[in-house]
């Protein structure tokens, strides 16, 4: 049973790796980048702390990127890209009628110069 489990775990992390490069590669064409450029000016950056300011890891956080790691690896796969616009545009409506959520976009959109 253990080496099932493994094999799973493995798989899992293949599938992983080819989703997060497959958005890579989506994202740098996208912005019209070339290799290059994409790894000096998107992918090299270290963004800092999620939330600027303190450093501890709340059980929303957590409940957050658990969340976020779901969508990109179970839902996403299931959906077409039109799908998945559509699915991102109503949870962003969703999460920007709150403050924290307003507040959060607007962090994002000033660090991508928009």
């Amino acid at each position: 049973m253990k080496v099932n489990k493994m094999k799973k775990s493995k798989l899992r992390d293949i599938i992983k790796e080819a989703i997060k490069e497959n958005f890579d590669d989506r994202l740098k064409a996208q912005m019209g980048m070339s290799d290059d450029e994409f790894e000096k000016n998107v992918t090299s950056r270290d963004i800092g702390a999620p939330f600027p300011g303190t450093d501890k890891v709340s059980n929303g956080y957590k409940a957050a990127r658990a969340l976020i790691d779901e969508l990109r690896y179970v839902t996403y796969k299931k959906l077409s890209d039109d799908e998945r616009d559509a699915f991102t545009k109503e949870m962003v409506g969703h999460f920007i009628e709150t403050t924290q959520g307003m507040a959060a976009a607007k962090v994002a959109m000033a660090r991508k110069g928009l």
